[in-house]
């Protein structure tokens, strides 16, 4: 499976998930696979399967197929129980992304502002080079997205992305790779390179106002509030129920006598034994005779454990010398007055006869009556305040089905009423922090003023929402900060480019020196003996070096923005000796990498144990 999943999440497949994230819109002519569905679509790894899931998923299939086949090839030619199997595996491997990236917070504010700033430079939702709100809202539209809808799902993306990238930077080797691991790793690299600081030269931009109004106009999607939802709820805690319950008059002292007359030292009392099965043999005589034989083998000293393991029908203990884990009712009688090591008599049941032996003898003493008495209690007040919380979920059930308020509900049942503070999905911090609870709130479909039961560990929470605010435009004077930033990361990220271009256009040292001069936010500098695993550079930056030759030019866009312009003179291998001395450094490199990240992150059975709950799914 581990091996699968490296497969899975490098090579060909990581074409496809970027092609997911960047071509929102290459969809491949199967129409929309999700009208072949009806009603509601399941889950997958505890997250919801929509239309735009089933869409995204089909056009993974068909590109997957496509990388194998050539573009010429046709998924409607494959069978309906094909095509629905391949679906159904984009599925599990979007939604278990989607899951991992939602369990380690990659779904928050700053994803969403990425996928908007993603959005805006989508070519399909420009006029003249300029983001359109009109053609972005159209476009979307056709593809049976909302606006915000369509967001959410690049946001999902996105964060999915995030999410496999955690996943893939992870180095490791096997034991037979380490020295071969050593000698690549340990390999060091002498480079010329020229830096251009993103955000040195950002903070040399200005942006004149008409700039800002007019980038402010031309980029409204980046502006909108967030959708705001507050809802009522009502909760039944069983922790609240526990007041609630009685202990019955004399109920703690009649079941402590009952435990004492059930307390027997022969539940304390470990038996071996040796059976003969009737159903072996001709008749139950010759049974008998058998059992007789080993009776007789027992009295003149042969030892119990052997005979049990040659003569013993009980397949199941007669390996282990005839062992008892537990000591069946009809033997109870026949051990009363035998000590430790004593044999029964030949006991007969209805298909068996049975020779018993003490092994053990462990003799006991009841427990307390205020320890029974408390073990008792404990466990009537969990069950009963479980039972009244119950007796309340069906009532308030029945009301939900009845179409009654939440507020009737709470009434019936003589509960209170909270209100939440508005909630965005970047800022929702519910003190319940189940993630149903969100979903629902969230949803789509969920729609306002109607009760929905959730039943959680101890508790069953009925929420109904509120108030939906829709997101709407903010004024530029409450983003006039924001606009200005993203006007001058914008303009930034131009500018640095155009520079990249004309530096490398430049052959001259001297020409490109005077070039350099003439900006403070570009640098230039030499490294000898550079590994890849230096501080003097960024870590995206040196795996960019490492994964070219020497000889060349290169150029490595930072995460923070920089850029590298390398010039990579030669490479150099570590000698023998730098080898054997790195080799325990990076054993344990790939030993713990491993462990501490790939085994917490995903395990091996992420994907075949990924909880599919897909409901109507055909073609």
């Amino acid at each position: 499976m581990m091996e699968s999943l490296r497969n899975f999440l490098t090579g060909r497949r990581l074409i496809f998930i970027v092609l997911l994230c960047a071509f929102p819109f290459v969809f491949l002519g199967t129409g929309s696979l999700a009208s072949g569905f009806g009603g509601s679509f399941g889950t997958i790894a505890g997250e919801d399967v929509t239309a735009a899931d089933i869409d995204l998923a089909s056009n993974s299939a068909i590109l997957k197929y496509k990388s194998v086949y050539g573009d010429e090839f046709e998924f409607d030619m494959l069978s309906d129980e094909v095509k629905s199997e391949s679906i159904k595996q984009e599925l599990i491997i979007l939604k278990v992304l989607e899951a991992g990236a939602r369990s380690l917070g990659f779904f928050n504010k700053n994803t969403l502002i990425e996928a908007k700033k993603g959005i805006v430079e989508i070519p399909r939702f420009q006029v003249d080079g300029m983001f359109n709100e009109n053609v972005y809202q159209a476009q979307v539209n056709s593809m049976g997205h909302t606006k915000q809808s369509f967001i959410d799902l690049q946001t999902s993306l996105l964060a999915s992305e995030l999410y496999r990238s955690s996943l893939i930077s992870t180095n490791f080797a096997t034991k037979n790779e380490v020295y071969e691991l050593a000698s690549l790793l340990e390999m060091t690299t002498d480079i010329n390179f020229t830096k251009i600081s993103y955000e040195g030269l950002k903070s040399e931009l200005v942006n004149t106002s008409e700039e800002l109004i007019e980038f402010y106009n031309s980029n409204e999607i980046l502006f909108f509030s967030e959708e705001e939802r507050q809802f009522s709820y009502l909760v039944l805690d069983q922790t609240e129920y526990k007041n609630n319950v009685e202990i019955p008059k004399g109920y703690l002292e009649s079941s402590y006598k009952e435990y004492l007359s059930q307390f027997d030292s022969a539940g304390q009392t470990r038996v071996s034994h040796i059976m003969i099965d009737k159903n072996n043999y001709a008749s139950s005589i010759e049974a008998f005779d058998v059992m007789k034989m080993v009776e007789n083998r027992l009295l003149i000293g042969d030892d119990f454990s052997d005979l049990a393991s040659q003569f013993s029908e009980d397949f199941i203990t007669k390996d282990n010398g005839g062992n008892l884990d537990i000591l069946p009712e009809e033997f109870e009688k026949n051990i009363e007055n035998l000590q430790i090591n004593d044999y029964s008599n030949i006991i007969e049941l209805e298909d068996t006869y049975h020779i018993l032996k003490i092994t053990e003898i462990n003799k006991q003493d009841p427990l307390s009556e205020d320890q029974i008495k408390d073990e008792l209690t404990n466990e009537l007040i969990e069950t009963e305040s479980l039972a009244l919380m119950n007796d309340d979920f069906n009532i308030l059930e029945d009301l939900i089905l009845n179409n009654n308020s939440l507020e009737e509900i709470a009434e019936s049942i003589n509960i209170s009423v909270s209100r939440t503070q508005p909630y965005t999905k970047s800022n929702y911090d519910f003190y319940l922090t189940n993630f149903e609870i969100r979903d629902y709130v969230f949803s789509a479909d969920s729609e306002t003023n109607i009760p929905y039961a959730i039943e959680l560990e101890d508790k069953v929470i009925v929420v109904s929402i509120s108030t939906i605010n829709e997101p709407v435009l903010k004024s530029f004077e409450q983003v006039a900060e924001q606009v200005a930033d993203l006007l001058s990361e914008f303009k930034a990220k131009e500018k640095l480019s155009l520079i990249d271009n004309e530096l490398q256009t430049i052959d001259g040292t001297e020409d490109q020196k005077v070039f350099i001069d003439a900006y403070q936010y570009i640098t230039e500098d030499t490294f000898f003996n550079v590994k890849r695993d230096s501080m003097l550079l960024p870590q995206e930056v040196l795996r960019e070096i490492f994964n070219n030759i020497s000889g060349i030019k290169i150029s490595v866009n930072a995460n923070n923005g920089d850029q590298y312009i390398v010039q990579i003179n030669n490479f150099d291998l570590p000698s023998e000796d730098e080898i054997n001395i790195a080799m325990e450094k990076w054993t344990t490199f790939s030993q713990e990498r491993l462990a501490s990240i790939m085994q917490e992150i995903i395990n091996d059975d992420v994907f075949e144990s990924a909880q599919v709950n897909l409901k109507n799914f055909q073609l």
